[in-house]
């Protein structure tokens, strides 16, 4: 993935596909999971994937994507106080 937001602020600030051709890009879809995956073919561009959130971060992810997000160091922390 070449995006890894893990709260909501970061997902709404992100836009997916942004090039000369279209500076300001796409916004964030809060109804679909916030990774970027890689347009197909040739492309540089990455687009939004299409599958539902509610995984991973702040229910940002699929549970494909949640699987692959990098935890964040206060999130590992909480989890060695349990």
């Amino acid at each position: 993935m070449f995006h890894e937001p893990h709260t909501i602020e970061e997902a709404r600030s992100f836009r997916y596909r942004k090039w000369a051709g279209s500076p300001s890009g796409t916004a964030y879809n809060e109804r679909h999971c916030a990774a970027s995956v890689a347009d197909g073919g040739r492309s540089v561009l990455s687009h939004q994937c299409s599958n539902r959130n509610g995984y991973g971060p702040a229910g940002l992810y699929c549970k494909t994507h949640a699987k692959m997000v990098k935890p964040t160091p206060e999130a590992k922390e909480e989890k060695c106080s349990d």
